[in-house]
């Protein structure tokens, strides 16, 4: 899989300069004709009461101004061997990504999360967020935590992928049997069942349960490697969908993980609905497709 044209929403910010090497690596290598767009939020400022407020003159286009010089240097900084365009709007950052990434007909969104105050480790930025559940491509995030376990690489030669027994899991092992025909990487196959009981009579039952739900979706996912003409190294294991995925890259010691953002169908769609908790807990950047 070779992308031709990336979004790299730039916001300055220290993750967002850790971001950046990742991205120059993956144009690089692909020859993908990179945009890096700043986003300019009118701040909600007036004085005086509601009837007659006063609203301060805002120099909105001196600030797109400074923004452009500051992308130009960011763009030399990082982005010498690479074909760059230089974006600068006014909007909302969520909503002007997504509408600028189908304007550029963009193949890959690039972006740090983010996430501010006390709670960060357990919250995404609300940017993030919204490009997550909006962008029709791929988005690609970096790793959530502060300090991983372990340095990522910018090559992806060991990926986790993260599969369901929905239809879309076949979509998802096809897109990665592409990756690693293009990059030579080894793809390791995780598949999450939900947790047995703790306690009681029950666990017993619930464990024969899972015995026979792991075979269930051995099966399922057999079938589908064989349709998609691959022999990944399969793991199932029962547990919170994001901790087991988690738990997989970081022992893989995984340049990235790789997840789907299809609808919800039924039960066995977890993944779906994880998709913000895997990438809050990944130890290294994930790729949502």
């Amino acid at each position: 899989m070779r992308y031709e044209r990336i979004l790299f929403p730039v916001d300055f910010s220290d993750r967002c300069r850790a971001a950046a090497p990742f991205v120059s690596a993956i144009a690089k290598r692909d020859g993908a004709f990179v945009t890096l767009a700043s986003f300019i939020e009118t701040p909600i400022m007036w004085y005086g009461s509601a009837e007659a407020p006063f609203i301060p003159d805002l120099s909105i286009p001196h600030w797109i101004e400074e923004s452009e010089h500051s992308l130009e240097f960011f763009a030399d900084e990082f982005f010498k061997c690479v074909e760059t365009k230089i974006v600068v709007e006014e909007g909302d950052p969520g909503s002007s990504i997504v509408g600028l990434a189908e304007l550029a007909k963009a193949d890959l969104i690039m972006m740090p999360t983010r996430g501010r105050g006390r709670f960060r480790a357990a919250l995404l930025g609300s940017v993030t967020a919204k490009v997550l559940h909006d962008a029709e491509c791929p988005v690609w995030t970096d790793a959530h935590a502060e300090a991983p376990a372990f340095p990522a690489s910018t090559e992806w030669r060991n990926i986790v992928c993260a599969i369901d027994t929905t239809n879309e899991a076949l979509s998802i092992i096809r897109y990665a049997k592409q990756i690693a025909s293009d990059r030579q990487a080894k793809i390791h196959l995780v598949h999450s069942m939900p947790p047995p009981m703790e306690a009681g009579p029950e666990k017993y039952m619930d464990r024969e349960f899972e015995i026979f739900l792991k075979d269930a979706a051995r099966k399922t996912i057999r079938k589908m490697q064989e349709e998609a003409g691959t022999d990944f190294r399969l793991c199932i294991e029962a547990g919170k969908v994001a901790s087991v995925v988690a738990a997989v890259a970081e022992e893989d010691q995984a340049d990235l993980v790789l997840i789907g953002r299809g609808a919800l169908s039924h039960f066995a769609g977890r993944l779906r609905s994880n998709v913000y908790a895997i990438v809050r807990d990944s130890p290294c950047p994930v790729l949502s497709i």
